[in-house]
Protein backbone atom coordinates (compact mmCIF):
# COMPACT_ATOMS: atom_id res chain seq x y z
CA UNK A 1 0.00 0.00 0.00
CA UNK A 2 1.53 3.44 -1.09
CA UNK A 3 1.67 6.30 1.32
CA UNK A 4 0.33 10.05 1.22
CA UNK A 5 4.00 11.03 -0.10
CA UNK A 6 3.77 8.42 -3.49
CA UNK A 7 2.94 9.22 -6.47
CA UNK A 8 1.05 5.82 -7.02
CA UNK A 9 -2.40 6.89 -6.36
CA UNK A 10 -5.27 4.19 -5.74
CA UNK A 11 -8.54 3.01 -7.95
CA UNK A 12 -10.61 5.75 -6.55
CA UNK A 13 -7.78 8.36 -5.61
CA UNK A 14 -7.19 8.43 -9.65
CA UNK A 15 -10.61 8.14 -10.64
CA UNK A 16 -11.12 11.60 -8.14
CA UNK A 17 -7.49 12.80 -9.56
CA UNK A 18 -8.74 12.11 -13.29
CA UNK A 19 -12.64 13.66 -13.24
CA UNK A 20 -11.56 17.00 -11.45
CA UNK A 21 -8.17 17.18 -14.29
CA UNK A 22 -11.48 16.72 -17.11
CA UNK A 23 -13.32 19.01 -14.92
CA UNK A 24 -10.55 21.77 -15.40
CA UNK A 25 -10.00 20.88 -18.95
CA UNK A 26 -13.27 21.86 -19.82
CA UNK A 27 -13.05 25.21 -17.75
CA UNK A 28 -10.17 25.95 -19.84
CA UNK A 29 -11.69 25.17 -22.76
CA UNK A 30 -14.56 27.32 -22.33
CA UNK A 31 -12.38 30.35 -21.55
CA UNK A 32 -9.22 29.75 -23.71
CA UNK A 33 -10.76 32.37 -26.48
CA UNK A 34 -11.73 35.07 -23.70
CA UNK A 35 -8.38 34.65 -22.53
CA UNK A 36 -6.61 35.31 -25.31
CA UNK A 37 -8.67 38.04 -26.66
CA UNK A 38 -8.33 39.38 -22.45
CA UNK A 39 -4.49 39.39 -23.74
CA UNK A 40 -4.83 41.32 -27.05
CA UNK A 41 -6.71 43.63 -25.66
CA UNK A 42 -3.87 44.14 -22.51
CA UNK A 43 -1.01 44.05 -24.95
CA UNK A 44 -2.58 46.34 -28.26
CA UNK A 45 -0.40 43.20 -30.29
CA UNK A 46 -1.94 39.85 -31.27
CA UNK A 47 1.95 38.66 -31.72
CA UNK A 48 2.75 39.68 -28.02
CA UNK A 49 -0.80 38.36 -26.75
CA UNK A 50 0.11 34.88 -28.47
CA UNK A 51 3.33 34.89 -26.85
CA UNK A 52 2.22 35.72 -23.50
CA UNK A 53 -0.63 33.10 -23.88
CA UNK A 54 1.59 30.06 -24.05
CA UNK A 55 3.54 31.61 -20.94
CA UNK A 56 -0.20 31.74 -19.35
CA UNK A 57 -1.50 28.78 -20.56
CA UNK A 58 2.24 26.79 -18.79
CA UNK A 59 1.44 28.66 -15.36
CA UNK A 60 -2.07 27.92 -15.68
CA UNK A 61 -1.76 23.92 -16.14
CA UNK A 62 1.10 24.00 -13.32
CA UNK A 63 -1.48 25.70 -11.11
CA UNK A 64 -4.77 23.92 -11.50
CA UNK A 65 -4.38 22.10 -8.20
CA UNK A 66 -4.50 25.34 -6.48
CA UNK A 67 -7.38 26.54 -8.30
CA UNK A 68 -10.92 25.30 -6.22
CA UNK A 69 -13.45 24.01 -8.27
CA UNK A 70 -16.94 25.44 -8.38
CA UNK A 71 -15.07 28.84 -7.53
CA UNK A 72 -14.50 31.77 -10.30
CA UNK A 73 -12.24 30.77 -12.83
CA UNK A 74 -12.35 33.88 -14.69
CA UNK A 75 -11.57 35.52 -11.88
CA UNK A 76 -8.48 33.33 -11.75
CA UNK A 77 -7.48 33.36 -14.40
CA UNK A 78 -7.12 37.13 -15.39
CA UNK A 79 -4.71 37.48 -12.40
CA UNK A 80 -3.01 34.69 -13.61
CA UNK A 81 -2.60 36.33 -16.70
CA UNK A 82 -2.49 40.45 -15.93
CA UNK A 83 0.56 39.00 -13.79
CA UNK A 84 2.03 37.25 -16.82
CA UNK A 85 1.31 40.71 -18.75
CA UNK A 86 3.26 42.66 -16.63
CA UNK A 87 6.30 40.13 -16.52
CA UNK A 88 5.79 40.58 -20.06
CA UNK A 89 5.98 44.13 -20.47
CA UNK A 90 9.14 44.51 -17.78
CA UNK A 91 10.86 42.66 -19.60
CA UNK A 92 10.33 43.41 -23.21
CA UNK A 93 12.82 45.73 -24.60
CA UNK A 94 10.54 45.90 -27.47
CA UNK A 95 9.36 49.65 -29.15
CA UNK A 96 6.91 50.88 -30.22
CA UNK A 97 3.38 51.51 -28.39
CA UNK A 98 2.81 50.64 -25.03
CA UNK A 99 -0.45 51.22 -22.73
CA UNK A 100 -0.13 53.21 -19.52
CA UNK A 101 0.13 50.83 -16.55
CA UNK A 102 -2.98 52.68 -15.20
CA UNK A 103 -4.43 52.22 -18.75
CA UNK A 104 -3.66 48.31 -18.40
CA UNK A 105 -5.26 47.99 -15.17
CA UNK A 106 -8.42 49.53 -16.13
CA UNK A 107 -8.23 47.33 -18.99
CA UNK A 108 -7.81 44.18 -17.38
CA UNK A 109 -10.85 45.30 -14.84
CA UNK A 110 -13.36 45.76 -17.48
CA UNK A 111 -12.12 42.57 -19.56
CA UNK A 112 -12.36 40.72 -16.77
CA UNK A 113 -15.97 41.89 -15.77
CA UNK A 114 -16.71 41.11 -19.67
CA UNK A 115 -15.72 37.43 -19.55
CA UNK A 116 -19.51 37.24 -17.91
CA UNK A 117 -21.38 38.96 -20.31
CA UNK A 118 -19.70 36.75 -22.92
CA UNK A 119 -21.13 33.88 -21.49
CA UNK A 120 -24.57 35.30 -21.42
CA UNK A 121 -24.69 36.37 -24.94
CA UNK A 122 -23.23 32.81 -25.94
CA UNK A 123 -26.05 31.64 -24.08
CA UNK A 124 -28.10 33.99 -25.75
CA UNK A 125 -27.30 33.17 -29.48
CA UNK A 126 -28.05 29.34 -28.81
CA UNK A 127 -31.68 30.36 -27.54
CA UNK A 128 -32.09 32.76 -30.36
CA UNK A 129 -30.72 30.62 -33.25
CA UNK A 130 -33.05 27.97 -31.66
CA UNK A 131 -36.00 30.27 -32.59
CA UNK A 132 -34.69 31.31 -36.27
CA UNK A 133 -37.08 29.44 -39.08
CA UNK A 134 -35.66 26.37 -40.22
CA UNK A 135 -33.92 27.73 -43.26
CA UNK A 136 -32.60 30.87 -42.26
CA UNK A 137 -30.81 28.05 -39.09
CA UNK A 138 -30.15 25.72 -41.83
CA UNK A 139 -28.12 28.97 -43.70
CA UNK A 140 -26.29 29.98 -40.67
CA UNK A 141 -25.16 26.69 -40.34
CA UNK A 142 -23.82 26.09 -43.90
CA UNK A 143 -22.31 29.39 -43.73
CA UNK A 144 -20.64 29.09 -40.68
CA UNK A 145 -20.47 25.62 -39.47
CA UNK A 146 -18.12 24.46 -42.29
CA UNK A 147 -14.69 25.34 -42.18
CA UNK A 148 -14.39 25.74 -45.87
CA UNK A 149 -17.37 27.55 -46.65
CA UNK A 150 -18.06 30.57 -48.38
CA UNK A 151 -21.13 32.78 -49.84
CA UNK A 152 -19.84 31.89 -53.69
CA UNK A 153 -20.01 27.98 -52.50
CA UNK A 154 -22.94 27.91 -50.50
CA UNK A 155 -25.44 30.21 -53.25
CA UNK A 156 -23.95 27.36 -55.76
CA UNK A 157 -25.31 25.07 -53.65
CA UNK A 158 -28.61 26.71 -53.03
CA UNK A 159 -28.77 27.90 -56.64
CA UNK A 160 -29.29 31.39 -55.39
CA UNK A 161 -27.65 34.57 -56.15
CA UNK A 162 -24.35 35.68 -54.36
CA UNK A 163 -25.55 38.88 -53.52
CA UNK A 164 -29.14 37.01 -52.08
CA UNK A 165 -27.47 34.99 -49.81
CA UNK A 166 -25.25 37.86 -48.51
CA UNK A 167 -28.48 40.08 -47.87
CA UNK A 168 -30.36 36.97 -46.45
CA UNK A 169 -27.17 36.51 -43.51
CA UNK A 170 -27.51 39.99 -43.42
CA UNK A 171 -30.85 40.14 -42.42
CA UNK A 172 -30.34 36.99 -39.82
CA UNK A 173 -27.40 38.99 -38.18
CA UNK A 174 -29.58 41.87 -37.32
CA UNK A 175 -32.26 39.25 -36.38
CA UNK A 176 -30.01 37.43 -33.70
CA UNK A 177 -28.62 41.00 -32.79
CA UNK A 178 -31.94 41.91 -31.73
CA UNK A 179 -32.73 39.13 -30.46
CA UNK A 180 -30.21 38.72 -28.29
CA UNK A 181 -30.08 42.10 -26.97
CA UNK A 182 -33.96 41.58 -26.18
CA UNK A 183 -32.75 39.03 -23.90
CA UNK A 184 -30.08 40.49 -22.16
CA UNK A 185 -31.89 43.08 -21.50
CA UNK A 186 -35.17 41.27 -20.10
CA UNK A 187 -32.50 39.24 -17.76
CA UNK A 188 -31.21 42.91 -16.12
CA UNK A 189 -27.33 41.91 -17.93
CA UNK A 190 -27.28 45.16 -19.84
Amino acid sequence: MADESSPIRGGSETAAFDQRRDAFARLFAKYDRWLFSYLVTLLANPAHAEEVFQEVCVVVWRSSDQFELGTDFVKWVSVIAHNQVRKFRRESKRGGFQLSDATCERLAADAARGADLFDFRRDALRQCLGNLPAGDRRLVLQCYGEADSNFKTIAEKLGRPVNTVYKALNRIRRSLHQCIDRRLSAEGVV
